[in-house]
């Protein structure tokens, strides 16, 4: 892990650089400022489930909104994700009925995914990180 503050490569598992003693933190997390964390960590943490929330009770939040673009980004994979499968599925099962096992199996996976993201996602609002989430995190929506 790469000190942020003097550039020294430090061992994975440490947790303050072994160069200037600073705190080190994992690859991709960003924490947010502890005063706004502790004011809106439960926003944060609300936004993977009504991603707007915290852009009405904390919109100067930069860890607030944040959170509410990661629950943004969820939601349009999700109902994305759902039309394209669905459309999918009805051209291959017209055209060839035994691939639509296949989608089927893809209609369970897919929303457990999606879960899975909303978990990551809440459990990084939870230690107050700003960790974008797999794949999708790296978009910005809300600025």
């Amino acid at each position: 892990m790469i000190c942020s503050k003097c550039g020294k490569d430090n061992a994975d598992t440490a947790n303050v650089c072994i160069n200037c003693g600073a705190p080190l933190q994992a690859q991709g997390a960003v924490m947010g400022d502890a005063q706004d964390v502790a004011a809106n960590k439960t926003m944060g943490i609300l936004a993977y489930l009504i991603f707007f929330l915290p852009l009405i009770a904390c919109p100067q939040s930069p860890f607030g909104k944040f959170h509410a673009n990661q629950g943004l980004l969820v939601l349009i994979l999700s109902v994305g994700g759902s039309i394209v499968l669905g459309i999918l599925q009805a051209i291959v099962l017209a055209i060839f009925w035994v691939l639509g096992i296949l989608f089927t199996l893809i209609w369970i996976v897919f929303p457990i995914l999606i879960l899975v993201l909303v978990i990551m996602g809440m459990v990084s609002a939870s230690k107050g990180e700003m960790k974008p989430l797999p794949i999708i995190g790296k978009f910005t929506i809300i600025k």
